[in-house]
């Protein structure tokens, strides 16, 4: 690693300048430039076709919302504290990025088709049948045992294991299995009873 306060000669030899003296050696920093504002119209004439042609053709971003993307580039280019070597480069790599900038905003958002009062919800769609199942399949539980609630409740609802129920009813797995088998059996019939239409 290269120390700072090191200047390295020509032979490789190191020879160390006192800090003082390595301050004398580096160009002083001249007044900053602030771009006159007929320089700044004058770059807008020039460049506004090529940003423009940046934001619309490689970007396919629609020439009004462009337009307001060139008039931040240059609002940042009027700000910018750094030095600007090459303005053309820097006002179309501004130009690139604030297009980007453009498209990750508008992909949140998702415009709404002109005949949209004339949709419905689609996760209203079948809203009726699927209320209309919860209330059977409520009432179907209603009819089975405790014992039978409860191991479809442990097994199908939370998830858990036939092992898991059988520490739960204190019973061996076995059991459990067949118990979930023989719930599950019994509350399908039911359903079907209910749900059955009649002649």
């Amino acid at each position: 690693m290269l120390d700072p306060n090191v200047l390295e000669t020509m032979t490789g030899a190191p020879a160390t300048l006192p800090v003082t003296d390595v301050d004398a050696v580096l160009p002083p920093l001249g007044p900053f430039e602030e771009p006159q504002p007929e320089d700044i119209g004058e770059l807008y004439v020039r460049h506004r076709p090529l940003l423009l042609h940046v934001g619309c053709r490689k970007f396919r971003i629609p020439e009004s919302e462009a337009e307001s993307l060139i008039q931040e580039v240059f609002l940042s280019f009027m700000t910018t504290t750094t030095k600007v070597e090459n303005t053309r480069a820097w006002l179309v790599a501004a130009m690139c990025n604030a297009s980007r900038h453009y498209w990750r905003g508008q992909g949140r958002t998702e415009g709404l088709p002109d005949d949209f009062d004339e949709h419905t919800d689609p996760s209203s769609s079948g809203i009726a049948e699927k209320m209309a199942m919860i209330i059977t399949m409520q009432q179907a539980l209603g009819y089975l045992q405790p014992r039978c609630r409860e191991t479809l409740y442990l097994h199908y609802y939370e998830g858990r294991s036939a092992n898991d129920v059988a520490v739960s009813l204190d019973t061996t797995s076995r059991y459990a299995e067949k118990l979930i088998h023989n719930c599950l059996k019994r509350v399908r019939e039911i359903y079907l009873s209910i749900t059955a239409v009649k002649r």
